[in-house]
């Protein structure tokens, strides 16, 4: 096979004889023959007069060693293109709306049928384009997680949880960011509003955040939320039972016999954190301690380490007899262990202290954390299933009109070396 090419223009051709004239725009000069694989891609018709430029060219090498001609072509096509429905369902036998059944559920099929379609679906690694679905079905295929702070571990944690099963619901999901912003978390609603979403699991940041009306408003108008860790009367709720997560914190606390305890706690205060501190609370009062602010002192962080440093060093300060302390999150508990360290108290021998939420930061730590560990991948796999429920079933899954959540998962009590019993 001949080859020619023009080191001016860094054109290179492939054919058996030379190029016709080129215009100044490079293009040719008359009209090639139509193509006999139907192919209308841009990679096609870019093929079409068989060259291509060879500085920045994003062809294959396999492609562009084949031999010229329409079956350059049709490979090219087929490669920017990929497996579609057609071709699924070529190999199976089926019509294309078998297969579109089998992918969307919204029909039922032959076990037989079905199963074939599958085989072929695995075989040729066929993948739906769910840009298109939306399109041809006029539904999203994509599910929102509003979350208050990226940079807080719990939160990755809990989006691969839930990731994992809209992926499996064959969904994609999208994650915002509110930084604890509700002009933010309102924006995100609209999305759902505006059929941009099909649905979105909220993690709110403050409970007296002015998004919660307009997200129980948008439930009752019938668009899919789910909310995590802060539960509303008639919107899917997902949370752990943080109440019963504080009662093991305190009980811990009080099986290695300390009396004077403090708790760094964080604003914005959400219905989880009140829950933690209620219950926490409750365990030292059935005890018979004071529970007043003057008998276990209670500062407050901004859910960051170095919230919880500057929080833990006022009440360490101004309560130096405190041989313990409650920190409600674990992020700020790593600042506590930091501000113990800053003001010469040794942890556990001077001072204990207990998280909450068991991130991957805490085993590491210095010394490593006693914490209360959330099932947190799980909470977000339970939040996925239950937005899930809400878009396939179109009505919420026996929804309780009171406070509680439809799914509660409890915590575990985690013991490391940052608590022990206070000193004689």
């Amino acid at each position: 096979m001949a080859a020619w090419r023009s080191t001016r223009r860094s054109l290179t051709w492939w054919g058996t004889a030379s190029p016709t004239a080129w215009s100044s725009r490079r293009k040719p000069t008359r009209a090639g023959p139509p193509l006999a694989c139907g192919a209308s891609c841009g990679a096609a018709r870019s093929l079409q007069w068989k060259w291509h430029r060879t500085e920045g060219c994003t062809l294959p090498p396999q492609i562009l060693s084949r031999e010229v001609g329409h079956g350059v072509v049709r490979a090219v096509h087929e490669a920017r293109q990929g497996v579609t429905i057609r071709d699924v369902a070529r190999a199976a036998n089926v019509s294309i709306s078998t297969v579109s059944h089998v992918l969307s559920g919204k029909r039922p099929t032959s076990g037989q049928t079905r199963q074939r379609v599958e085989d072929v679906i695995a075989r040729l690694g066929y993948r739906p384009n769910r840009v298109a679905q939306s399109l041809v079905w006029r539904r999203p295929f994509a599910l929102g997680l509003i979350i208050p702070d990226i940079t807080n571990p719990y939160f990755p944690a809990f989006a691969l949880g839930a990731e994992d099963r809209v992926r499996q619901g064959g969904y994609t999901l999208v994650l915002g960011n509110s930084e604890y912003d509700p002009a933010r978390e309102v924006s995100y609603l609209e999305l759902v509003r505006s059929q941009q979403l099909a649905g979105a699991i909220y993690c709110l940041g403050d409970e007296l955040s002015p998004i919660l009306p307009e997200l129980k408003r948008a439930v009752e108008e019938g668009f899919a939320v789910v909310m995590v860790h802060s539960p509303m009367p008639s919107v899917p709720t997902v949370c752990a039972d943080n109440r019963q997560g504080g009662r093991l914190a305190a009980q811990h606390l009080l099986d290695l016999g300390h009396q004077q305890i403090g708790i760094v706690s964080a604003l914005p205060l959400d219905e989880g954190m009140a829950d933690r501190e209620a219950g926490f609370l409750d365990v030292l009062r059935e005890s018979g301690m004071a529970v007043d602010r003057s008998a276990v002192p209670t500062l407050y962080g901004n859910h960051q380490i170095e919230g919880g440093r500057q929080a833990a060093l006022e009440l360490l300060a101004e309560a130096p007899g405190l041989t313990a302390v409650f920190v409600l999150n674990d992020l700020m508990a790593l600042g506590a262990l930091e501000a113990a360290r800053s003001l010469g108290r040794f942890v556990p021998s001077d001072v204990s202290i207990v998280g909450f939420d068991d991130i991957p930061f805490a085993a590491l730590a210095n010394p490593p954390l006693t914490t209360v560990g959330q099932p947190i991948r799980q909470l977000g796999e339970q939040a996925a299933d239950l937005l899930l429920r809400v878009i396939e079933e179109g009505e919420l899954p026996t929804l309780d009109v009171t406070e509680q959540p439809n799914v509660q998962l409890p915590n575990r009590l985690i013991v490391r070396e940052s608590t022990a019993a206070p000193r004689a």
